[in-house]
C-alpha cells in the first residue's frame, strides 16, 4: 500500500490487518546529518508492545549502506494506535532517499 492511498482512507477498517510503517519527511543538514521521520499504525486487532522500527538505507547502486533501529514513541500501541519515529543519523552524508522500513513487536497480553 503506497503513501498515496492514505488520503482516501476514512477509517481503520479500510487499512490492511497489519502493523503499518510509513516513512515521511527526510532531510539533511551538514552539521547534524540525515533525518528520516515517519509513523507506525497498529491495525492487527490486538495491542502490541516492545515495538521497534528498523531502517535499511540503500546507496545509489541499490546496495545496503546502513542499517539501524529504534523504539518509536510510544513503544506500546493499542489497536488503532499511532506512534512516531525520527531517525537521526549523523554519519550519513546525504539526504535519505532510498530506504526500507520494517517493524518488530510482541503481542501485549496485559491490555
Amino acid at each position: 500500500m503506497g503513501i498515496e492511498a492514505f488520503p482516501e482512507i476514512e477509517s481503520f477498517q479500510k487499512l490492511p490487518r497489519q502493523v503499518i510503517v510509513k516513512g515521511g519527511a527526510s532531510s539533511f543538514e551538514h552539521d547534524k546529518g540525515a533525518e528520516l521521520r515517519g509513523i507506525v499504525i497498529n491495525n492487527i486487532g490486538h495491542s502490541i508492545r516492545d515495538l521497534r522500527v528498523s531502517v535499511v538505507i540503500f546507496d545509489k547502486n541499490k546496495i545496503p549502506a546502513l542499517s539501524t533501529s529504534m523504539a518509536p514513541e510510544p513503544e506500546i500501541l493499542p489497536q488503532g494506535g499511532i506512534a512516531n519515529f525520527t531517525f537521526r543519523i549523523s554519519e550519513y552524508p546525504e539526504r535519505i532517499l532510498d530506504y526500507h522500513l520494517y517493524t518488530n513487536w510482541k503481542f501485549d497480553e496485559e491490555l
